[in-house]
């Protein structure tokens, strides 16, 4: 480097200091003369810029500098900032076409000590379709460490998955280090439904951590092919894996699962009902019916119309206010509370499910008196007091609701004074109270 190129090169580095952001975009731009590493050293820091016009100023430079970059940029690939490592990778993928250096130093980082380097080396190289790239990353995977192997799963794309490099990835699901596992179970999700067949062979798996991968994966996968394989083990599977197969039936979502599920809301364990309850808001509106036919039968377990009255609160769907109303009045103080607690996830909840809930308050169970209590107070508090006014007015009923002294009083504790203006509906019952009327009126209050 002459004199002249060394003392413009240090202008440029403090114009890279500049303040101003189109003073250190021109001195990215200015670099791409200088086909030196001092050069390309420079633009890559400048990848961490704030600003996205300086750093794509940096990457066009570095892309300018072909050969001369490529090492910085394969050294970049370790940098602390995400950002770095994602512009290098991608500039080195576009020198890639006429830079023949650029495939070769990126095989050689595949042994590097960085982690960082080694992850963007494997996934460069699958984008590049890199033939070489397969055989390599199988080898190290199959003698890797845990940082490796979470390395190369989470780098490589699903067209490189060969059936040997599947076999690998599958037995990772049993790994000691949990990260590996996970690692593995993201690189099969990408394979989609080519991977199905081979997962259910695993549902029958003694390991534990394989079944309940091979299992999660069936459920991530939508693959309605895993449905009647996942009912079998409803039948056989101990709590613990039978709950993980539930888990998966909701995450598949189709409503051939809901016949087997609503069975288990009958379930001895509490745990199994918690989860088929989730398991069938999954799958959602489609199971109403279903839904209410079971709260509605005679055979219905106290716990059965509990979790049905959950769910449908989950469910959000139109029918589900019929069901709750119905619900505030069953039998059993948990469903009443169930039900009261439900309300809460409504878009819209009827003036007779208000009604019902201010005459809950009186509940003989106090849970149901502070679950009734609790629903009220997370109605839009101008909404009710529209509701309550019409529930207690004679002029908008045959006659006023058999609880309007709840509601006065609830409106009472509020700072509301809300008056009962139905003192005149015996008036039409019975003429000789006329003139008790017009003592009232004398009083002032219907005025």
């Amino acid at each position: 480097m002459s004199a002249s190129e060394k003392e413009i090169m240090d202008d440029i580095r403090k114009d890279l200091k500049s303040k101003n952001r189109s003073v250190r975009a021109l001195a990215c731009k200015s670099l791409a003369r200088f086909k030196n590493r001092a050069a390309a050293f420079l633009l890559v820091t400048m990848l961490a810029d704030r600003d996205p016009d300086v750093r794509f100023h940096a990457s066009q430079s570095l892309a300018a500098l072909e050969d001369t970059a490529v090492n910085s940029l394969v050294g970049a690939l370790g940098h602390d900032e995400w950002i770095v490592r994602k512009q290098s990778s991608d500039i080195l993928k576009k020198l890639a076409r006429t830079v023949p250096a650029v495939i070769t130093a990126l095989r050689n980082s595949l042994v590097s000590e960085d982690a960082n380097v080694r992850y963007w080396a494997v996934k460069t190289l699958c984008e590049l379709k890199d033939s070489e790239v397969v055989p390599a990353i199988k080898k190290l995977f199959a003698s890797a460490g845990p940082e490796d192997k979470i390395s190369i799963a989470g780098a490589i794309s699903g067209e490189e998955i060969d059936e040997e490099f599947k076999s690998l990835l599958i037995s990772g699901l049993s790994d000691p280090v949990w990260n590996v596992r996970k690692a593995c179970a993201d690189a099969l999700l990408k394979l989609g439904s080519r991977v199905t067949r081979d997962l259910l062979r695993f549902l029958y798996a003694q390991d534990a951590d394989k079944f309940y991968w091979c299992t999660k994966l069936l459920g991530m996968l939508k693959d309605e092919r895993a449905i009647e394989p996942l009912l079998e083990i409803l039948e056989t599977a101990d709590e613990d894996r039978a709950e993980t197969a539930i888990v998966a039936l909701g995450e598949i979502g189709s409503r051939k699962a809901s016949s087997s599920l609503i069975k288990l809301l009958d379930s001895s364990s509490w745990t199994i009902r918690k989860t088929a309850a989730d398991a069938l808001i999954n799958i959602g509106e489609q199971i109403f019916a279903d839904l209410a036919a079971l709260y509605e039968s005679e055979d219905a377990s106290d716990d059965a119309r509990y979790w049905c009255v959950r769910i449908a609160g989950n469910l959000k769907c139109g029918q589900a206010p019929e069901l709750i109303l119905k619900a505030l009045a069953d039998p059993k103080w948990f469903v009443r509370a169930s039900a009261c607690g439900a309300l809460t996830n409504l878009y819209e909840i009827p003036a007779a499910i208000i009604e019902k809930l201010f005459a809950l308050r009186r509940d003989k169970n106090p849970e149901v008196c502070r679950a009734s209590e609790t629903a009220l107070e997370n109605i839009d508090r101008e909404k009710l007091l529209a509701i309550s006014k019409q529930l207690i007015n004679a002029d908008e009923r045959s006659e006023p609701s058999a609880d309007a002294g709840a509601i006065i009083s609830f409106w009472q504790q509020r700072g509301e004074e809300l008056k009962r203006p139905a003192q005149a509906a015996p008036v039409a019952k019975n003429k000789k109270t006329v003139k008790k009327v017009s003592v009232k009126k004398e009083d002032g209050p219907s005025r």
